[in-house]
């Protein structure tokens, strides 16, 4: 067989391919756990995020915009809900957005027994540094988001960007894993996302 493009989504799987492994959360106890990493990754965003916010302080560039000056404890509450239901859809458009790059055209959906939404491409076959792209799109791009929006952002505001961008960064927790498995692969290998999960696919002589 010829060597597949870096960078694709096949409409088909190679006859030299089979299944090697399919990644789901339906372990309690991994479930348990990658949300405890998250939670761990959420509280170091926040410090980083203070720590950058201080950095840009001495440089003076954190004199920017506060329309939530003044505002009570329930309206930012509330507002912070809203934001990171907007963050949560954005993360999923992202990876949409990603699976279309590579001519994938993208599911998306919501699992109510995870409570957690998701953008699917289960009739594509996609490579494996295509797929480690699609997985991290969301955490970099929110990420570098977050960060141009806090040096044009003061006070409450910027408060609350910053909880936007480290909610992300927690919530990214099951990306990095995947993306974790999935680069021990070869470059050849095959993932189909079906959205609460995903199917690993390698040649014969591909091993781990």
């Amino acid at each position: 067989m010829d060597a597949l493009p870096r960078f694709a989504a096949l409409h088909f799987l190679p006859d030299s391919y089979q299944l090697v492994r399919r990644i789901t959360l339906e372990s309690q106890r991994l479930f348990v756990l990658l949300n405890v990493v998250g939670l761990a990754m959420l509280a170091i965003a926040i410090l980083a995020y203070q720590l950058f916010y201080n950095f840009l302080r001495e440089l003076g560039l954190a004199q920017g915009a506060n329309p939530l000056a003044g505002a009570s404890s329930l309206l930012l509450a509330v507002l912070s809900l809203l934001a990171i239901l907007i963050m949560l859809s954005l993360h999923e458009l992202i990876h949409g957005i990603a699976f279309q790059l590579f001519g994938a055209r993208p599911r998306y959906g919501f699992s109510l027994e995870k409570g957690v939404a998701f953008a699917a491409a289960d009739r594509y076959y996609l490579t494996r540094d295509a797929y480690l792209i699609v997985g991290l799109a969301p955490l970099v791009v929110i990420t570098l988001l977050t960060g141009a929006l806090m040096t044009v952002t003061s006070g409450e505001t910027n408060q609350l960007v910053a909880l936007i961008g480290a909610a992300n960064i927690g919530g990214s927790v099951g990306d990095l894993w995947f993306f974790s498995i999935c680069r021990r692969y070869q470059p050849d290998l095959l993932v189909r996302d079906f959205g609460e999960g995903a199917e690993l696919y390698a040649r014969s002589y591909s091993t781990l």
